[in-house]
């Protein structure tokens, strides 16, 4: 009994002993929230690039048929933040390429530029390329530049589009680094160009049917 009755007392004790002892520390806790740049990317008529009906007697049955280019405007807009941010390209018709069309459409295209145009019936329809022009801000007219990935070098590009790996942006000055911008106007142009007719299943309807996608991205 005398053991419990000291164990409560030396409690009692304990405790009076640490509320004697002032306060000599507080918290201080710092707080906020670094948001992304809004930027909201869009091509005009949904994306579309319609070359509507073509005769197929209009077709060489034994060489790469070019059609004309086309065009669709692009913008983004990042609201009044600037923001630096890139384009990659990735074709969702990989499979159907046809190695080696883009030479119709001159030099400076690789296998890289080369996007499908799906199949019908097991056959390849074509290909085609896309090449970014007339990039200007409100007030300034802006260069392509492209890397490789998300870590390569910056270099000056000619406007051709290579798919995804390759990154585009555009520079303002001399110096190859991004801009960092509130808006972006350009034109994607598209290049297609169809199968030889020989290798086409012409006796039925084939349907043209690139995709690809676009996917900002901020650096």
């Amino acid at each position: 009994m005398k053991r419990i009755v000291g164990l409560t007392f030396g409690i009692a004790c304990l405790a009076a002993a640490l509320n004697a002892h002032a306060t000599t520390g507080a918290e201080l806790i710092v707080r906020g929230t670094i948001k992304p740049a809004a930027c909201n990317l869009s091509l005009s008529a949904g994306g579309i690039i319609d070359y509507g009906n073509i005769p197929s007697g209009s077709l060489l049955p034994t060489a790469f048929n070019p059609l004309s280019p086309k065009t669709a405007p692009l913008s983004v807009s990042c609201g009044t933040t600037p923001a630096k941010f890139g384009l990659r390209f990735v074709d969702l018709q990989a499979s159907s390429k046809v190695t080696g069309i883009l030479g119709a459409l001159g030099t400076g295209y690789t296998e890289a530029h080369n996007y499908g145009l799906g199949t019908v019936a097991g056959r390849k329809t074509g290909g085609f390329a896309i090449n970014l022009k007339d990039l200007r801000t409100s007030s300034t007219t802006l260069y392509p530049i492209m890397r490789v990935g998300t870590t390569g070098t910056w270099q000056n590009s000619d406007g051709k589009v290579a798919q995804s790996p390759s990154q585009y942006s555009w520079r303002n000055g001399a110096t190859v680094t991004p801009a960092s911008i509130t808006q972006l106007t350009g034109t994607l142009e598209v290049r297609a160009v169809i199968n030889k007719g020989q290798d086409l299943d012409l006796g039925r309807d084939t349907v043209i049917d690139g995709r690809a996608t676009l996917e900002l991205s901020y650096i």
